[in-house]
């Protein structure tokens, strides 16, 4: 099947379908011949008001599920279930992609797996693995009015980096979600927050992970369930604060406060 183009279709429906392209497997993060940006696509959706996709099978283009430019407040539309996989990014939501709702989809094998680009969407009950980026939620040049929509129920495991926050000046949050392990198995996965303020992670299990908020940043967590080794470092000027945390028994947990030049033993919670 060839790519789909539903630019200036303001209403449909799209059901379950397989989308194969001719770029390259997903090698590794940092790997040399991985697939790279560009004008491919599985399916593009642009400035359509209603809309409806249903267990989409998509690999091998840059970008698998390409929204942008959702004309109104009120209008949107939903992507529910499927695979995505070996595509520079699988989902992307960006230049004022809002009011978009996607759920129960599968994410692997990408540079990115989920970008969201664009203000007031909502991710749910899915996955990302073994991707470079697991999910990255970014400010964005072309979306003043950036984030500020949810995270609910996402299992984003076993990727390089498996959350990455940039540049976000309106807040997120992201609810019940679990953050698990670097791409080679038992190593660290990053949780990156840079240069982004309101970052709120409540809920869910964070384990195997290396976590870092630099000077220009904000990360509240709230009842997360710490498991495995965790290593969180502050730069001065960042804003950390952890409430109602728990570390299963054998977790490691160290954090430092200087920018990593002093590590000590962390409980979970801040004062």
């Amino acid at each position: 099947m060839n790519s789909i183009d539903f630019t200036n279709v303001s209403e449909f429906i799209f059901p379950a379908f397989n989308l194969v392209g001719s770029g390259p497997l997903y090698v590794g993060y940092g790997a040399a011949g991985n697939p790279v940006d560009g004008p491919t696509y599985g399916i593009k959706v642009k400035q359509s008001e209603t809309f409806s996709l249903v267990d989409p099978i998509i690999k091998r283009v840059a970008n698998g599920i390409d929204i942008s430019q959702t004309p109104s407040w009120q209008d949107g539309g939903s992507v529910r279930g499927g695979r995505v996989s070996h595509c520079f990014r699988g989902v992307w939501i960006h230049d004022v992609g809002e009011g978009v709702f996607v759920s129960d989809i599968n994410v692997s094998d990408c540079v990115f797996g989920v970008v969201v680009d664009a203000g007031n969407s909502n991710i749910a009950n899915g996955q990302s693995t073994r991707c470079s980026v697991g999910l990255l939620i970014d400010g964005g040049a072309d979306n003043v009015n950036n984030a500020h929509g949810s995270v609910v129920g996402w299992n984003s495991r076993h990727n390089s980096y498996n959350l990455s926050c940039q540049n976000v000046t309106l807040g997120h949050s992201l609810t019940g979600c679990n953050f698990i392990g670097g791409q080679a198995g038992a190593d660290q996965g990053g949780i990156q927050i840079y240069n982004s303020k309101g970052i709120m992670i409540n809920g869910g299990q964070i384990a195997y992970a290396n976590i870092t908020v630099d000077a220009t940043s904000q990360l509240a967590l709230r009842d997360v369930t710490f498991r495995g080794p965790v290593k969180i470092t502050v730069t001065p000027g960042g804003y950390f604060d952890a409430k109602g945390c728990w570390a299963m028994p054998g977790a490691t947990m160290t954090i430092s406060l200087d920018g990593g030049l002093n590590y000590t033993t962390f409980s979970g919670n801040t004062p």
